[in-house]
Formats: C-alpha cells, sequence, structure tokens
C-alpha cells in the first residue's frame, strides 16, 4: 500500500471539520493534516497521490492566486525559510536529503511544527520544473500587502515592475530591491507572475521577505506616490541629467518597464525625472534588472555613503 496524504481544514470559528483540501489561505482556517505517517523509508510513490496532484497544480498560476500558495526549491532557501519563519506550510524532501545536509531543515522543521511529506526521487524529479532537482522543495503561503504598505515605509525607495515579461530580471530586481533596503517592489498587470519558479530562483529568497504588491492601475499608484510627495524616477537614453546627478535621498519611486517598449503615456507623463546612465558610445541600453542594480545601489549610496 502506498501511504495517503490528505487535509481536512478545520474551521475555528465555527468548531466543524469540513473535507475542503488545500486551502492554506482562507480567513478563519488552519490546516490539520491527517495521514498515514510518511518517513524516508515509507516515501509516497504514486504520481495520483492527492498531495502529489496538488503540489503539480502549484506551478500553475491561477492556482498559486487562488491558493495563495507557492513552492520554493533547493536546500539552502527551504533551510532559510524555515530558518527565519517565512511562512513555510509543508516541506516536501525526498529520503536523499537526509543524506545530503539535510539535518538542520529537519531541526527546524521539528521546532516550526511544520509537517514533512517524505516523496520518491522519481517523483521529486516529476515535480520539479529545475533541470537538477535538489531532495527538498516547501509550500510557502504569500504575504499580503497593500500599496499603502509601501507608501507608508520609512524606507521612501520603492520600486514600480511594470509589465515586464522576463522572470529572471523580475526576480534580480526583487533581490536588489532588498539589498538596497527598498521598501518592497509593486508590480503592475500584465507583468510575470514572481512567484514562479524561474523568478523564485533568481530572487535567491528574497520574494520570502521583501514585501511584494499587486497594484492594477499603475499610473494611479504612481499619482498616489506623488501625492504623499514621493518622486518618480525612471531611466531614459536621452535623460537630460545623469542619475548621479539627481537627488535620491527624497523618498523616490523607480519606474522600471519594458526593455524594448519602454513606459506608455499614461505612465510617462507623471514621471518626474528621467534619469540617463553613462555608457560608452557603443552601447545605448542596459538589462533593466542591470539598470534598475545601478540606479538603486546609487540611491543607496546617497543615503548611506556620503
Amino acid at each position: 500500500m502506498h501511504a495517503h496524504f490528505c487535509f481536512f481544514i478545520f474551521n475555528q470559528s465555527a468548531s466543524v471539520a469540513s473535507q475542503e483540501f488545500y486551502s492554506f489561505s482562507r480567513p478563519g482556517y488552519a490546516i490539520l493534516p491527517f495521514m498515514q505517517q510518511t518517513s524516508p523509508h515509507k516515501p509516497i510513490i504514486a504520481k495520483e497521490n492527492t498531495a502529489v496532484k496538488y503540489l503539480r497544480s502549484l506551478f500553475d498560476s491561477k492556482t498559486r492566486k487562488k491558493e495563495r500558495a507557492f513552492l520554493i526549491e533547493g536546500t539552502k532557501i527551504v533551510e532559510d525559510a524555515l530558518r527565519d519563519d517565512l511562512n513555510v506550510a509543508m516541506v516536501v524532501a525526498t529520503p536523499d536529503l537526509v543524506r545530503h545536509h539535510g539535518k538542520g531543515i529537519l531541526k527546524q522543521a521539528e521546532s516550526r511544527s511544520v509537517k514533512i511529506l517524505w516523496i520518491s526521487r522519481q517523483l521529486m524529479d516529476a515535480i520539479s520544473e529545475s533541470k537538477t532537482p535538489q531532495p527538498v522543495m516547501a509550500v510557502a503561503r504569500m504575504k499580503q500587502f497593500s500599496g499603502d504598505d509601501l507608501l507608508d515605509n520609512n524606507a521612501g525607495l520603492i520600486i514600480i515592475a511594470h509589465q515586464l515579461q522576463d522572470p529572471g530580471n523580475l526576480g534580480s530586481i526583487i533581490r536588489t530591491a532588498e539589498a538596497v533596503g527598498a521598501s518592497g517592489v509593486a508590480i503592475t498587470s500584465n507583468t510575470v507572475d514572481p512567484f514562479n519558479a524561474k523568478t523564485i530562483r533568481a530572487s535567491m529568497g528574497s520574494i520570502l521577505r521583501l514585501p511584494l504588491v499587486h497594484i492594477g492601475d499603475g499610473a494611479a499608484f504612481i499619482k498616489a506616490s506623488r501625492q504623499k510627495k514621493f518622486q518618480t524616477v525612471a531611466t531614459m537614453v536621452t535623460g537630460k541629467q545623469t542619475h548621479f546627478e539627481v537627488d535620491l535621498t527624497k523618498p523616490s519611486v523607480v519606474v522600471l518597464g519594458q526593455e524594448g517598449a519602454g513606459l506608455p503615456q499614461d505612465i510617462s507623463t507623471d514621471i518626474d525625472l528621467f534619469v540617463r546612465i553613462p555608457m560608452s558610445e557603443n552601447i545605448d541600453s542596459l538589462n533593466v534588472s542591470v539598470a534598475a542594480a545601478v540606479v538603486l545601489y546609487e540611491a543607496m549610496r546617497q543615503r548611506f555613503y556620503k
């Protein structure tokens, strides 16, 4: 027999159990695992297992949004998430974890009362989107933030990712934003889903810590930021001032658009400063994540390293 795994959702306010599966985010609900115990010696091997199907469903953006949950893969990111108590709902591991310096993860999961679902290596290979799957992944809950959370943050440095399509670029921007101490990243409609596997890998765990906010109307958010005395900054090859010449110690919103298309009219009309990044005459543009890092680190230098 194969081990079976299911969740019963228990409504804390009504004290009545119901058999709804896997809802990590519904208000008033807590997850109560009820399962035949899995172990390194008795992992799940069936693709048809309910829990395995659920894990695979989290690679779909719509399911992630509905469940407000996503997968993180790899020993380091899972151990860091457990250590820092970053909303890990469940750890998924293969028996190989015990032999791959996995003792830290096992101890952290136990100390946080996070359940471990053991699955076969073959199942992990089938579930994972990585070319070389590691022996552990985890289900993490999305944190909820609002635009006001960013605007009211004392850091006074916000990044808007407007319709960016490359997941690696977005992940790198999220990582850089955390590195410079930004308030967070606001993501407009038609931007790549930040919780897909490539973005998560590129963020190197920053996506678990940095506030991310989905804003439906980028132009409205920019107007709201200006009302709160933020200056809005974007890069442009023909900008009159370089990023070295503007005062980035002021509360600032750095707006990043697609490399080819740039910013649409409804966004660009509310940009206060179009700045130019100096570069040799043979180069007329930078990768958007690189341009973001150049401007954000100049903001950090002006603020902390005068």
